[in-house]
């Protein structure tokens, strides 16, 4: 009996202990001049709360930042993707458009020699000898076109060589740069008469040149018109270099081609004229 009084009166007390503290809190609030104040207890709550809030918040910003980044740098993956594909375009498209030019102005210059009093026919390289021992090449005009052997073959920058085979669609010819191949020629600035040979070399050999005579590297070089297959005044190349040995009743040059015959695409044949006589 005596235990269960000592625990009645300890609730009471704590009852009692209770009802006073929330009398206090609604009193303090009560008072307050500022309605929206918050009590002591709030206060307190506030107190403890506030750092996780402030920590939160910077959790937040810090996860915006990151998401957003993630997502800038998506759309520029994007973005680059595109542009990638845009400037291989480009670059495609210009590297046409660069052949055609390039293209145009080999023909705008085959337009230039086709005004020379010959009679020409417009040729395009389709096929090359494979073997180093002869410098021949194939090209798509043939017997059937009017070509014919021995017919002389040009580009606008000067003589290529030789028409040595034909047939219906397309005719062999012999580079001015094989060893098989000779041509009298003319140096320009002196006008003395030499042979140009070839060597399967990139220079001629040109042999027969007076020892008297002024050659000099740079000076241009062109055919003779001696012979029956190449007319004269055909640009042939420059003189690179002389040599004059004591004792020889000559000197010889060497001479490197106009044309470029390692990069040969569009020719000309020369047709009629004084190769005529040579079939």
């Amino acid at each position: 009996m005596f235990l269960d009084a000592v625990v009645r009166r300890r609730r009471f007390v704590v009852f009692a202990a209770l009802c006073i503290l929330a009398l206090g809190v609604l009193t303090d609030q009560v008072r307050s001049p500022d309605k929206r104040r918050v009590g002591w207890i709030g206060v307190a709550v506030q107190a403890a709360v506030a750092p996780l809030a402030t920590g939160l918040s910077r959790i937040s910003d810090v996860v915006d930042r990151e998401v957003a980044f993630v997502m800038e740098i998506g759309r520029l993956r994007t973005e680059n993707a595109r542009l990638t594909t845009e400037v291989a375009r480009l670059r495609e498209e210009n590297a046409r458009l660069h052949e055609a030019a390039l293209e145009v102005a080999r023909l705008r210059s085959l337009v230039g020699i086709k005004e020379q009093p010959y009679h020409t026919i417009a040729a395009r390289v389709i096929g090359r000898d494979p073997s180093h021992w002869f410098n021949t090449l194939l090209v798509d005009r043939g017997a059937a076109d009017g070509v014919r052997r021995n017919d002389p073959v040009i580009t606008s920058d000067g003589l290529v060589g030789r028409v040595i085979e034909t047939f219906g669609a397309w005719a062999r010819v012999l580079l001015i740069l094989d060893p098989r191949s000779a041509a009298g020629v003319l140096v320009g600035r002196s006008r003395d008469a030499g042979v140009a040979e070839g060597q399967g070399q990139p220079v001629l050999h040109v042999k027969y040149l007076s020892r008297d005579a002024e050659i000099l590297p740079g000076d241009q070089v062109v055919t003779a018109g001696l012979g029956e297959i190449y007319p004269r005044g055909l640009p042939v190349g420059t003189v690179v270099g002389v040599s004059r040995t004591e004792g020889d009743l000559f000197q010889e040059a060497l001479v490197r081609p106009g044309a470029d015959l390692n990069h040969l695409e569009e020719m000309l044949i020369l047709v009629g004229g004084g190769s005529q006589a040579a079939r």
